[in-house]
């Protein structure tokens, strides 16, 4: 491809008709000779069919004519001396040898045989043959011992109440068959052969592959192909010791054979390869004309073209002087093209022009924005930093806030459980105060129960009494009485005594439960403001730590905030220090087109 676009338009041109007259020759020559092939082919089809149509004919005259005298025979076999039918059949007929052979195995020839004794014709192939067909039947060909040459029997069968009664044969050499195919050559490497219906070849050339299966010709062919040929009728490429045939088959009348008809593949087609040479180099002749004239007249016509050429490498080479312009007289292509590019070369000058005058302006104003760009870089990269630190700061915030909220949290929960306590305290004064009062209640009690012992000892003091007077009065016989008696009263006395001790202890424990009690009361008061307080501490409490959650989670945002106002700042500086290399080179660029520029002479 390289090799092709460094050619001229001139030699493109020249090269591009010569490979289409070449392709059109090519085109003619190949379709001449599939056209002269087909008509060849079609041709020769027809010459082999008839040349294969005579020598069949001939063969099967001859088998007929064979077969009529074989026929002519049969009289002879009911007379007693048949051998001068016998002689006359041999003359008639060209026969080598003719003969009877009868039923009761005896058998008379034309010519004396030297034969066994024990020789017997019925069981013969020829009689056998012969018994077993309707008419006359022709054996299949065998090589004489003697001449060793090819022969083959003609045999009829003579019969008498259906039974056969004798069977007349004459042999005969092939040798006018042989010599008749043999002769066949359209071609002289042509050739001719008899195959029969078993594919045994009969015929041949060379002789060693007579009696041989046609497969030892060609692996190609066998007897059903051969037969499909035939059937066919038309030719059939097959290959023969490597070289290519062309194989016409047609039957041969009265037989089982098939003349076989080999052409030589390239002799048969070699006028069509004459031809089709002829055609190639009538065409190379015609193309290489073609493209002379073709060359003459591009050359003539582009000679103006290439002074354009030289005037436009001129202009392009002369240091950028555009004011220079090429020749534009006339009205053809390159007169256009001249003026096109002249006007190309004016809208370009003005152009530049306009490039000139502006690329000074775009110089001084890169470098603007460039130092511009550089003061903001600066100033960016300070608010980068300051944002840095405040992000630093905000991130210990968070820190303190969520320690102070995790705080408030863990008091919040201690304040609840303490609340919890304060109220379990408080029920568990309330059960001692109900405690207390039972106690109270109960001492009270305790304390009728004692005035009703104390009532009783006074009771029983007096009936102690009572019963030392009474023992008193009873005298001498109440002593014993009076000692009861007065055992009672000391034991009353005691009791009452008891009583009163433990009526004083009552009372004292009464009076120190009521105290208790009202202390126990006051106990409850407390707890029960206490719990009160509790209660408030930890709802304050809660309120803190919602708060403090409230603050971290607000701080945290914020945190985030400058977070991303950091990120941005540091990607607005990124983007001024890009801004201002752009500009940087924006500059560079304009001293280089205004270099440019400059290089033109406008």
């Amino acid at each position: 491809m390289s090799s092709w676009t460094s050619l001229s338009l001139k030699q493109r041109l020249i090269w591009t008709t010569g490979a289409l007259v070449a392709l059109s020759v090519l085109a003619v020559s190949t379709l001449n000779f599939f056209t002269v092939r087909n008509a060849a082919m079609q041709s020769l089809t027809q010459s082999t069919a008839a040349l294969s149509e005579a020598r069949v004919s001939g063969i099967a005259e001859w088998v007929k004519t064979r077969s009529d005298i074989t026929q002519a025979m049969l009289p002879a076999t009911a007379v007693d001396d048949p051998l001068p039918a016998l002689t006359q059949a041999v003359v008639s007929g060209g026969f080598d040898t003719t003969y009877i052979g009868y039923a009761n195995r005896t058998a008379i020839f034309s010519t004396p045989q030297n034969l066994p004794p024990d020789w017997d014709p019925t069981g013969r192939p020829w009689y056998r043959q012969a018994a077993a067909g309707n008419g006359v039947v022709l054996t299949e060909p065998y090589v004489d011992a003697g001449s060793g040459r090819l022969v083959m029997t003609f045999a009829v069968a003579a019969r008498e109440g259906g039974a056969v009664r004798a069977v007349a044969a004459s042999d005969v050499f092939m040798d006018v068959v042989a010599n008749s195919v043999t002769a066949i050559a359209p071609t002289p490497s042509s050739y001719a052969f008899v195959v029969s219906s078993a594919g045994k070849v009969l015929v041949h050339k060379n002789l060693e592959l007579v009696l041989k299966d046609v497969a030892e010709i060609s692996r190609d062919l066998s007897g059903p192909r051969v037969q499909q040929i035939a059937q066919d009728g038309g030719l059939v490429p097959v290959s023969i010791d490597g070289v290519g045939r062309l194989i016409s088959a047609r039957p041969i009348v009265g037989t089982d054979w098939w003349l076989v008809i080999a052409l030589h593949g390239g002799e048969a087609m070699a006028g069509v390869r004459q031809l089709l040479t002829s055609s190639l180099v009538a065409g190379l002749l015609v193309a290489l004309a073609s493209v002379l004239v073709c060359a003459a007249v591009v050359v003539r016509s582009l000679t103006r073209l290439g002074r354009l050429e030289k005037a436009m490498l001129d202009v392009a080479s002369g240091e950028g002087d555009l004011t220079k312009r090429l020749n534009a007289d006339g009205s053809d292509e390159l007169a256009r093209i001249a003026a096109a590019f002249n006007e190309f070369v004016a809208k370009i000058q003005g152009t530049l022009r306009v490039i000139r005058e502006t690329s000074d302006s775009v110089n001084v104003a890169a470098r603007e924005i460039a130092s511009g760009n550089h003061d903001l870089s600066a100033r960016t990269e300070q608010t980068a930093s300051s944002l840095e630190e405040t992000a630093s700061t905000m991130e210990e915030m968070i820190s303190a806030v969520t320690q102070s909220a995790d705080t408030a949290t863990e008091a919040n929960r201690i304040a609840a459980a303490a609340a919890q306590s304060a109220a379990r305290g408080g029920e568990v004064v309330s059960e001692v105060v109900r405690s207390m009062d039972d106690i109270t209640h109960r001492s009270r009690r305790i304390n009728d129960i004692i005035a009703v012992i104390d009532g009783i000892a006074f009771q029983t003091n007096i009936l102690a009494l009572n019963a030392a007077v009474e023992a008193a009065r009873a005298g001498e016989q109440g002593r014993g009485f009076a000692v009861v008696a007065s055992e009672v009263r000391t034991l009353a006395q005691r009791s009452g005594e008891a009583a009163k001790e433990i009526k004083g202890l009552i009372e004292g424990s009464v009076q120190a439960v009521e105290n208790g009690s009202v202390l126990v009361n006051q106990t409850g008061e407390v707890m029960q403001a206490i719990v009160t307080d509790v209660q408030k501490v930890a709802h304050l409490m809660n309120q803190v730590a919602l708060a403090a959650n409230e603050q971290r989670q607000g701080i945290s945002q914020i945190g985030d905030a400058v977070t991303n106002l950091d990120q941005m700042t540091q990607q607005n500086a990124a983007l001024v220090e890009e801004s201002a290399a752009a500009a940087t080179a924006l500059s560079e660029q304009a001293d280089s087109l205004a270099a440019t520029v400059a290089q033109f002479k406008i």
